[in-house]
């Protein structure tokens, strides 16, 4: 089966690809997230920066409060232990510095406080004083991951996964930072490693698709995506995406499945309605496609005109004018009176379209009329309506009827002449040329051809071909007319001259006749 690409419109596409997976605060605030942040208050002796005992001694009395989530009085109790350790009130003891890994616990405090900017700071300081932080530097991209600076967040997560930090966290966060760069091959590889570390993480698995989407490795697409429709059934985005993918490879009737089972959950909306539509019109299915249409109409809150007449044109290039009809009849009755004068003249002249198909030309001629009431100066209709009087002189058996109809239809053609469009002009001189050339009025036909050539736009080779062959005709055409005139001339004078002598002979005959009585 021949497939027709003009009807199928490409999907609108869902948040999943319309907008790049971006890391929410939310996900900052999961008690997973929350866990892990309070699990890096511990310590990795043989990776972090050294703390002495009494630093030692301190964090291990303040376990027990972070362990209860009392991040503010643990803070509190941090701020006043490094201001002891670093002025100390007994004039015996000596004052002391605070290590990367004191520093550190005080930027996880500030940030579960809300303080993001001084923890970004202590974090820095942190990572100052050990350049190998492996949890500074992870913490820190995280930090930047909030708040969207992906880029600043980078070099740090690439830090620590070197320094050996390989959760799945790291690594979706990174898919996320190659996302939003389109490096959807690099991404791909990061949220597959996420997926394989953490697989019952819906975001990684979102990452993942939205990696291969950007890809457009639709046939992998389609797979993971089936993956996250059967965990949630009724996620209707899932289906309207997976259901693109299988458009994209050309499956259309498996994409019409899809939006089949959302109508028939009833999450369909206007829109995987209308797709549907298209692809049932993509497959010469006018009945479906009107079935679909048609409840897409019904699903809209606010009707959609341009759609709607769209969804009409479709069926009426399938040759199918009656359920073309019925969209227009629908759209009637639910637009009414908001319809624009635009919306209005559109509906007229794409219902002329309709009558046309259906042979009722007088219909036609008079749904134009309508529209050129509404507005007089609408070169297209014009045109329109000289095509059909023309198709109308063709089947008329009037001879004087046809004859009528044809100078109407060259009268409608030479209004369009008025319009300010240069395709509406184009078109208005080529279908006068064509009409005369028609009538065999080939010196009629040459100036509207030039000035054809003059507005039109892209190539004119073939508009130039048909011109200089007119051309031609109407030369012989002239020449015709001439050498006609010179015999109808040399005829005259002929005329004259045997009219002459037969005068002159009546004349002679006459006055001989008078001479011989007096004889």
């Amino acid at each position: 089966m021949t497939f027709r690409p003009l009807f199928l419109l490409p999907l609108l596409l869902s948040p999943l690809t319309a907008e790049s997976l971006k890391v929410s605060p939310a996900l900052f605030n999961t008690p997973e997230f929350r866990a892990r942040f309070v699990g890096s208050y511990g310590f990795l002796p043989e990776v972090e920066p050294k703390v002495d005992q009494e630093e030692a001694r301190f964090i291990a009395d303040l376990a027990d409060i972070l362990g209860k989530g009392r991040f503010a009085e643990a803070e509190k109790k941090l701020l006043t232990f490094i201001k002891q350790r670093k002025n100390p009130t007994d004039p015996e003891v000596e004052a002391k510095g605070v290590s990367a890994a004191l520093v550190f616990t005080l930027g996880n405090l500030y940030y579960q406080n809300g303080r993001v900017p001084e923890a970004e700071s202590a974090y820095k300081t942190a990572i100052k004083r050990f350049p190998e932080y492996r949890r500074a530097h992870k913490n820190l991209a995280l930090l930047f991951a909030r708040t969207e600076r992906m880029d600043d967040a980078k070099p740090h997560l690439l830090k620590a996964i070197d320094l050996g930090d390989t959760d799945d966290l790291s690594y979706g966060i990174l898919g996320n930072i190659h996302l939003n760069a389109e490096k959807f091959i690099a991404a791909e590889s990061a949220f597959r490693q996420a997926y394989l570390l953490a697989p019952e993480n819906k975001d990684w698995k979102i990452g993942l698709v939205q990696s291969l989407l950007g890809k457009e490795d639709w046939a992998q697409s389609a797979s993971m995506m089936q993956t996250l429709i059967d965990e949630s059934p009724d996620d209707a985005t899932m289906w309207m995406q997976q259901a693109n993918c299988y458009i994209q490879t050309g499956e259309f009737m498996r994409a019409a499945e899809n939006y089949e089972v959302l109508r028939l959950k009833g999450l369909a909306d206007e829109t995987s309605l209308n797709q549907l539509g298209d692809i049932y019109a993509n497959q010469e299915q006018p009945l479906l496609a009107l079935g679909a249409y048609l409840s897409a109409m019904e699903k809209s809150e606010q009707v959609d005109i341009d759609r709607s007449l769209k969804s009409a044109k479709y069926l009426l290039q399938l040759n199918a004018p009656l359920e073309a009809e019925s969209i227009m009849k629908t759209l009637r009755s639910t637009a009414g009176a908001k319809l624009s004068k635009d919306d209005q003249i559109d509906a007229y002249l794409f219902e002329s379209d309709i009558a046309v198909a259906k042979q009722q030309l007088d219909e036609a001629s008079n749904l134009i009329e309508k529209a050129l009431q509404i507005s007089q100066a609408n070169g297209a209709a014009r045109i329109k309506l000289g095509n059909i009087l023309l198709e109308r002189s063709a089947l008329s058996e009037d001879s004087d009827e046809a004859d009528s109809l044809r100078i109407d239809a060259i009268v409608s053609f030479k209004h369009a002449l008025s319009d300010s469009d240069d395709k509406v002009l184009y078109d208005a001189n080529l279908a006068l040329a064509q009409t005369y050339v028609k009538a065999q009025e080939y010196q009629k036909a040459v100036p509207f051809l030039e000035q054809a050539l003059r507005v039109k736009t892209g190539s004119k080779e073939a508009l130039t071909q048909y011109s200089r062959r007119v051309q031609r005709a109407a030369e012989k055409e002239k020449a015709r007319k001439e050498r006609e005139a010179l015999e109808a001339k040399i005829r005259k004078e002929e005329d004259a001259k045997a009219e002459t002598a037969a005068a002159e002979d009546k004349k002679k005959a006459e006055s001989e006749a008078q001479k011989t009585p007096a004889e």
